[in-house]
């Protein structure tokens, strides 16, 4: 096998993998390192959608690119609370988050389960870059695949 056939195999089984979104799905979006639950209101080109947060004002739309969609929502949804931006714009105080004091109950090396996409995907926490975040080893992955999430994408304890 040539190695122009190899990267050619690989551009096609990337394509064929990413999620087609149409407009007016509700989908979860990241939005400053939280999922938000958001509909797509335009394609503003292949890999970038324009989207509209469930429950904020237009102005906080935002043209995302297809990394920070994360599937689509199923069934109800609880949001969390608006970005630190978006509350103080509100007139409201942002709520204290995990970086505020508030100890984690996961340390490095505990087996957890994390949320993604619709479904739970077992792993080790490998770090904490940072407060409220954790780096999460995928159980049967490689570590390409290593992720820093926070703590709400995170379903407990294995």
């Amino acid at each position: 096998m040539t190695a122009r056939f190899a990267l050619a195999a690989v551009g096609l089984f990337a394509l064929a993998c990413r999620e087609n979104y149409r407009i007016g799905e509700y989908v979860w979006v990241e939005w400053e390192g939280r999922d938000y639950p958001a509909y797509i209101v335009e394609q503003k080109s292949k890999g970038k959608l324009r989207v509209h947060f469930d429950g904020y004002d237009t102005r906080w739309d935002q043209d995302v690119t297809l990394e920070r969609v994360k599937g689509r929502v199923v069934g109800q949804t609880t949001p969390p609370p608006p970005p630190e931006k978006v509350a103080r714009a509100m007139g409201r105080e942002p709520e204290p988050s995990a970086s505020a004091g508030v100890p984690s109950v996961y340390n490095v090396g505990d087996r957890v389960r994390v949320r993604w996409r619709g479904s739970v995907y077992a792993g080790v926490v490998v770090s904490r870059p940072s407060p409220g975040k954790l780096l999460v080893h995928y159980d049967g992955y490689g570590s390409e695949w290593d992720e820093a999430v926070s703590e709400d994408r995170l379903v407990g304890k294995r």
